[in-house]
C-alpha cells in the first residue's frame, strides 16, 4: 500500500471544495444556517435535479436537516463593496457561531421557501432541497436531496473561500482557526480518536 502525503493530498482535496456556501434548514419553527465549503449536483437530468450537501455532526445544522429532511443550499456573491461586506458579515454570523448559542439568523435577510426552509435574500442565488437518502460518515452526514425549487437572485460571481480569507479581519480569521480546532477535535473524537 502507498503512503499518501498528507500535504499534496490536501491540497488536491482543497481544490474540489466549491465556492462558499449558506446551508439552511427548519424544523419546527426553528430556523438555522451554517457556512459550507463543498456540496455537488447530483443528477444528469435537468428535470430531476439533485444537490449533494456534507454536514459536519457538531453543527445544530446538521440535527436539523436530519429531523426536518430540507434545507436551502446558497451561493453568495463576491463582486461589489456593500455585497462583499454583507457577505463576510453572514460567513462570520453563519460560520463562526453555533445555533445552539443563539438564533444565527436573527439579524439575517431571509424569507421561507416552498419547504419552509430560510431563503436568504442577499444570497447569489439558491436551490431548495427534500432529503431523499442519507449517509453516515463518522464525523459527518452527506445528504442527498431532490430540488424542489430554485431562483437566481442577483447577477454576479460567487465567492469562494480563498477570497473570502484574504478579505476577513485578523481577528475574524483568529476566530474561524479556533471554531475550527473544537470541530476537528470533535471529529477526531466522533472517529474514536483515528485521524
Amino acid at each position: 500500500m502507498q503512503s499518501t502525503d498528507s500535504g499534496s493530498a490536501r491540497d488536491t482535496l482543497a481544490a474540489l471544495w466549491s465556492p462558499l456556501l449558506a446551508i439552511t434548514t427548519i424544523h419546527e419553527g426553528r430556523a438555522n444556517g451554517q457556512i459550507a465549503l463543498a456540496a455537488l449536483p447530483a443528477s444528469i437530468l435537468p428535470d430531476a435535479p439533485r444537490v449533494l450537501v456534507e454536514l459536519w455532526k457538531a453543527n445544530l445544522t446538521h440535527d436539523l436537516v436530519l429531523t426536518s429532511g430540507v434545507f436551502a443550499v446558497h451561493l453568495l456573491p463576491a463582486s461589489g463593496d456593500d455585497h462583499l461586506l454583507a457577505t463576510l458579515a453572514l460567513i462570520r454570523q453563519l460560520g463562526l457561531r453555533s445555533g445552539r448559542d443563539g438564533d444565527k439568523l436573527a439579524e439575517v435577510p431571509w424569507r421561507p421557501g416552498v419547504t419552509g426552509c430560510p431563503v436568504l435574500t442577499d444570497a447569489l442565488c439558491y436551490a431548495e432541497a427534500r432529503v431523499t437518502a442519507t449517509l453516515d460518515a463518522g464525523e459527518m452526514t452527506i445528504f442527498l436531496g431532490d430540488v424542489v425549487a430554485g431562483e437566481r437572485l442577483r447577477p454576479g460571481e460567487p465567492l469562494t473561500w480563498t477570497v473570502a480569507r484574504e478579505q476577513m479581519p485578523p481577528d475574524w480569521l483568529a476566530e474561524y482557526d479556533a471554531n475550527q480546532q473544537r470541530q476537528r477535535d470533535e471529529a477526531r473524537r466522533l472517529r474514536g480518536g483515528n485521524s
